[in-house]
């Protein structure tokens, strides 16, 4: 699997996202928004497409990665004090729905191909998670 390419992929998907939500709509600063892409891409690639995606296939993935969107955004916009009608769940809940969308198709792209992080069959050959 190249890792570089995967990610580079990922970053494709979120930092627009966020960048329209975020700082677009809500005004949020934008190192504030990029810094909080950087984050969520490296956590949910560690945990929803490198851990959840292989074993549980896309359906699960997706879910665990809209929860860990919502749960990133939400807790760093608080922190950050962006304060959207008295915290940042709305932002957050309405960035973790659009990349909720798109991380569904960013899986099944990742499962074609060289891209897929392959599971192991008990006869030792590699078999495709959906």
């Amino acid at each position: 699997m190249n890792h570089g390419k995967a990610l580079a992929i990922k970053a494709l998907l979120v930092l627009p996202v966020l960048l329209i939500v975020l700082t677009g709509i809500y005004d949020v600063p934008i190192g504030s928004t990029i810094l909080l892409g950087v984050v969520l891409i490296v956590a949910a690639y560690l945990l929803g497409d490198m851990m959840v995606l292989p074993k549980m296939g896309n359906v699960a993935a997706t879910i665990a990665d809209f929860g860990l969107a919502f749960l990133v955004l939400w807790i760093g916009l608080s922190m950050m004090g962006v304060e959207q009608g008295g915290n940042g769940a709305l932002p957050a809940l309405i960035a973790s729905i659009l990349l909720a969308a798109g991380e569904w198709f960013y899986h099944k792209w990742l499962l074609k191909g060289d891209h897929s992080p392959r599971t192991t069959s008990a006869s030792g050959k590699h078999k495709e998670v959906y």
